[in-house]
């Protein structure tokens, strides 16, 4: 909070609309859709508010420990080594014994607020993102990404892939995907001739130990007072990776467990999951107002200046829609299957029933936008302009899904997506087919993730209004057909 009592706003983090993930068989042509399921309300949002006291930590130095302890027991271990009690610990493998840690400490001079998002519900996590589930696994890590937010002005927010667990490390496999500056290379198995790259300051080497283990520390470096990668011997991506899309590049890039950014090249195929090949592009990874981070499949929105007025039902009411070909009032109401039944009132006299029949609800051609009643006789094509389409339920943003049209003008929306049904601002509609998503390279619906046409991803919704009515509200962002 300010002095004045206001709360300090950094952002919100709005997660997209997801569907169900279809495990693929390695032995079997086949797919058991049954094995992935998504948990969580999709558009689910959280925010990112300036905390009572800073909590980030700053990275201090940076270690090569041998040792052949367990992962609580190495904790400890470097705790008492490095007299720290407060610090986490960023840890590299390199061999099967050999660990290059970088300590993260408390620091008074870096005055910013670190939040943590992963799948596990955890005291470790501000925020629990579930993503799509397989038993007790999924596709999101349990400890997914930091992000370090300035708590002076302009509140710049950083990420940083992986987050502090339990054990209070980031711990990344093995034969995880590991970046030698040094050298400017990439490696999944070190080797011999890395060791001139990973002791080039070695200073001090001394034991240590828990319970009778000797604890073989050698320091490698020191953090300059920005955290800068420039001093990190080695950097690392993790298991699942996560990506930053930012909309003024437009590309995907890859973050790292120290924050610095990656450019990914195009995938070879759909399927497969391309990893960084050359020297970081920058060595912070800002957020950015639109930037969307891909974290397992689940994308996440950050935004500025979130929307917090939903399009009521009631505004949509007003508009005294018809059927332009059967003549018939149209009247909306809540599609999310999750939507408890409710009444709408039109006047003091009339009251639209939560049940409305389906011939009376607004439809929509998704390729043309041309907006009807429903009849099983017209749902292949358009009877206005011919145009071959589907004929699909017209669809509010579900739950929370409002607040992605922050930068669209209030009212009613003028667009919706191809071929879902779901009604977009002409700003969400724009940045929705610039993001193509990682597994597909394809565009998708922001509230469903349903895949949008290629050729026509969205459409201007025309509405026939009855202009004797007394209630017609005024339309300033769709069309009215003549």
């Amino acid at each position: 909070m300010t002095d004045d009592g206001c709360v300090v706003s950094y952002g919100e983090l709005v997660v997209l609309g997801y569907s169900s993930y279809k495990r693929r068989q390695a032995t079997s042509a086949t797919v058991d859709k049954s094995q992935w399921v998504p948990v969580g309300a999709p558009n689910c949002h959280f925010g990112l508010v300036k905390q009572p006291v800073a909590n980030a930590l700053v990275p201090t130095k940076t270690v090569l420990v041998e040792s052949s302890l367990q992962k609580r027991a190495f904790t400890h271990a470097l705790d008492h080594a490095l007299q720290a009690t407060s610090s986490r610990y960023v840890c590299v493998p390199v061999t099967d014994t050999a660990t290059l840690v970088t300590e993260y400490a408390p620091s008074t001079a870096n005055q910013a607020d670190m939040f943590q998002l992963g799948r596990q519900p955890s005291p470790c996590n501000d925020f629990v993102v579930p993503g799509h589930l397989h038993g007790a696994k999924g596709t999101v890590a349990r400890f997914t990404a930091r992000i370090v937010c300035d708590r002076t002005p302009p509140y710049t927010c950083r990420v940083f892939a992986g987050g502090f667990d339990t054990d209070h490390q980031v711990m990344v496999p093995l034969n995880a995907p590991k970046f030698c500056p040094t050298c400017q290379q990439w490696t999944s198995t070190w080797s011999r001739d890395h060791a001139k790259c990973i002791l080039p300051m070695a200073s001090t080497s001394h034991g240590g130990g828990s319970s009778g283990d000797d604890l073989k520390i050698t320091v490698c470096g020191i953090q300059s007072s920005t955290g800068s990668t420039a001093t990190h011997t080695v950097d690392a991506l993790t298991r699942n990776g996560l990506r930053l899309w930012r909309p003024d590049s437009q590309t995907w890039a890859e973050v790292s467990v120290h924050g610095s950014l990656y450019a990914v090249p195009t995938a070879s195929s759909s399927t497969s999951f391309a990893r960084p090949t050359g020297p970081p592009i920058t060595t912070e990874a800002v957020l950015m107002h639109g930037s969307i981070l891909d974290i397992g499949g689940v994308y996440v929105k950050f935004v500025l200046r979130p929307s917090s007025i939903p399009v009521s039902p009631l505004l949509l009411e007003l508009t005294t829609l018809h059927c332009p070909v059967q003549l018939t009032p149209l009247h909306f109401t809540n599609h999310h299957p999750q939507a408890k039944p409710q009444h709408v009132p039109i006047d003091k006299d009339q009251v639209v029933p939560a049940y409305i029949p389906r011939g009376l609800q607004p439809h929509v051609y998704p390729a043309c936008g041309h907006v009807c009643g429903y009849n099983a006789q017209m749902a292949s094509s358009c009877p206005l302009c011919r145009t071959p389409s589907s004929l699909v339920p017209l669809q509010l943003a579900p739950l929370n899904g409002h607040r992605l049209v922050c930068d669209d003008v209030p009212g009613i929306p003028g667009y919706v997506f191809n071929p879902c049904g779901h009604m977009t601002g002409a700003a969400l509609a724009a940045e929705a087919v610039a993001l193509r998503v990682q597994s597909s390279g394809k565009s998708i619906c922001p509230f469903c993730a349903k895949t949008l046409d290629s050729l026509r991803p969205y459409s201007k919704l025309y509405f026939y209004i009855d202009d004797d009515d007394d209630h017609q509200h005024p339309m300033d962002t769709v069309g009215a057909i003549a």
